[in-house]
């Protein structure tokens, strides 16, 4: 039995009209390969593909992005972070981020679970603070190119080396090459805790913030309820704040105007759908609630460099 895409708001997505996946070449079947350790709380995805945008948005996992090649514009607490070919960025649990890759790319991310860290790396700093185990839960994690110190450059170049290393295994599969794979990505994380943290106090952690805790329930809101109308009026009253209020506290903290973001969560949506059905492009706009076609069409070759049309082509 075919059945349709079940949206996050629990809406079912017609499964007739062409809604069929498609067959994907032997290089679309890697266009993501993923696997997962430890329980699943120690994730790998290799990924490539012709562009990519992922939406502003938070995890509560450490997330590690490493660029193989092409350039990435990320957008991270509502400043703009430029990440480049053979270099990687760590996004810390809880802190909000956009991604958008406008060319061909392929990219090594790796997400861990931070009371998984936590249980592997309670004794690294004793020596340093005499206290015993430190709690890992309470260390801020960061690694930008342009924001490190001159000690910690030399650590950077071989985590960054450390990534590369893991590509011919991605490529040929030799036996063990998990265990290799998980084994490289344990020594990266020793070098962040050991090089690329800090200790925080509890009330210091954005993630237990009041704002943050709210702009985090929008953006689950806005991720549940996409396909639907959604007004700035809607919105705002569903979490008890004013238009100005809420206007003000989404673009301090996303970088860009709410009505901006939701036409992005659409596309992004949009972008899914185009790249693993056959269905037809103005079926896709009214099922992703993008009634602009004009509006829709400039923002989407904006974020990935095509007219829909033209990139279902490229990639079919």
């Amino acid at each position: 039995m075919t059945q349709g895409k079940t949206g996050r708001n629990g809406r079912q997505k017609d499964a007739g009209g062409g809604r069929v996946e498609l067959e994907k070449s032997r290089m679309q079947e890697r266009r993501e390969k993923h696997y997962a350790a430890q329980e699943n709380r120690l994730k790998v995805d290799f990924i490539t593909d012709r562009g990519q945008y992922h939406a502003a948005h938070w995890d509560s996992d450490l997330e590690i992005i490493y660029l193989l090649n092409g350039n990435a514009a990320i957008l991270l607490d509502g400043a703009q972070v430029q990440l480049v070919q053979g270099e990687f960025i760590v996004i810390d649990a809880g802190r909000i981020f956009e991604l958008q890759c406008k060319e061909s790319f392929m990219q090594i991310r790796v997400r861990v679970d931070k009371e998984f860290l936590s249980a592997r790396a309670g004794d690294l700093s004793r020596e340093n603070s005499g206290q015993g185990e430190m709690e890992i839960m309470n260390r801020r994690y960061s690694c930008q190119r342009d924001t490190l110190k001159a000690e910690q450059l030399e650590h950077f170049l071989e985590i960054c080396e450390l990534f590369k290393s893991m590509v011919p295994l991605y490529i040929s599969e030799p036996a063990g090459f998990r265990l290799k794979t998980e084994s490289i990505v344990l020594e990266i994380l020793y070098l962040l805790v050991r090089h690329f943290s800090e200790e925080v106090r509890e009330t210091a952690i954005p993630e237990v913030t009041q704002d943050l805790n709210r702009i985090r329930e929008i953006l689950a809101y806005i991720e549940d309820h996409y396909q639907e109308p959604i007004s700035l009026m809607d919105i705002s009253s569903e979490f008890g704040l004013s238009r100005e209020y809420f206007s003000r506290l989404f673009h301090k903290s996303i970088g860009m105007t709410f009505t901006d973001h939701l036409t992005r969560v659409r596309i992004a949506h949009f972008y899914h759908d185009l790249t693993t059905t056959d269905a037809p492009v103005m079926k896709l706009l009214e099922e992703n609630g993008l009634t602009n076609y004009k509006h829709f069409r400039k923002n989407f070759k904006e974020l990935y460099g095509y007219s829909p049309r033209d990139l279902r082509k490229v990639l079919y």
